[in-house]
């Protein structure tokens, strides 16, 4: 048997960097949990789900509601910008996270049938009317893009 062993200091220095780079991903994470949030708010901004599927327009019975109120015409899902204004990000050496803790974003997101939550001590159904889904957490391809480049600037970085 014949074994060859190859001692380079310079190849062993960059094994070592990236093994370093592996350990600490706080930069990458940082950029991914951006690119998490820019494509959450993209998804507000153009009012598509996150595969590029627009959103279902507003009921005409919401519609109506909002011209009563003087809030139409107006964006989908931001009559007040709490819920857009609500989207944050955090990250550690190994997660990136991106979403928001307002009790109502689920039903944006996942949709609603009419009384799915009950009913008020009047008997009126919670909510009063079917709600589509319109998603706007999750990945798309722009910011899957966007990690892939994150990471692979990080392990470029760690080479120097």
């Amino acid at each position: 048997m014949l074994e060859i062993t190859f001692e380079d200091k310079q190849v062993l220095d960059a094994l070592n960097r990236l093994a370093r780079a592996g350990e600490e991903l706080s930069p990458a994470m940082q950029e991914i949990a951006g690119a998490l949030e820019a494509g959450i708010e993209e998804a507000f901004k153009t009012e598509r789900a996150l595969d590029d599927t627009k959103w279902r327009d507003l009921s005409e019975v919401t519609t109506a509601r909002r011209a009563k109120r003087r809030k139409w015409p107006g964006p989908i899902l931001q009559v007040s910008g709490h819920l857009a204004g609500a989207i944050t990000s955090d990250y550690d050496a190994f997660s990136a996270v991106a979403g928001t803790n307002l009790r109502y974003a689920k039903t944006h997101q996942q949709g609603a049938q009419r009384g799915a939550f009950g009913t008020t001590c009047r008997g009126t159904p919670i909510p009063w009317g079917d709600i589509p889904a319109r998603p706007f957490l999750g990945v798309s391809a722009k910011t899957r893009e966007g990690m892939i480049e994150a990471i692979n600037k990080h392990f470029a970085d760690a080479l120097g």
